[in-house]
């Protein structure tokens, strides 16, 4: 019989990254993004090689540097989303003076 407890499922690690099959979704993106934009390009070989390509090196990347290198990459080199917060300082700023 099944009692009230047997009717969820309970996650093994909350941290898990969000997942699209097997892969997290940074590498489903190198998966899957080159190849359709070659597909514009006509050349569809070329694809698959740099789907191929970035795959090994995301995976090289994340096994020397760790899982969260490249969302600290992309927060302190690209621009934010400025419309959201507007009196937000800039992330270089570590010490202010009161």
């Amino acid at each position: 019989m099944l009692d009230d407890y047997d009717k969820h499922l309970l996650l093994h690690h909350l941290d898990d990254p969000l997942r699209i099959l097997k892969w997290t979704l940074d590498e489903a993106g190198v998966i899957l993004l080159p190849p359709f934009l070659s597909l514009l390009l006509e050349s569809p070989l070329l694809g698959f090689v740099v789907s191929g390509v970035g795959y090994w090196s995301l995976r090289r990347i994340k096994q020397r540097f760790g899982q969260g290198t490249l969302k600290h990459a992309l927060y302190w080199y690209f621009p934010h989303n400025f419309r959201r917060f507007k009196k937000i300082p800039p992330s270089y700023i570590r010490e202010y003076l009161a």
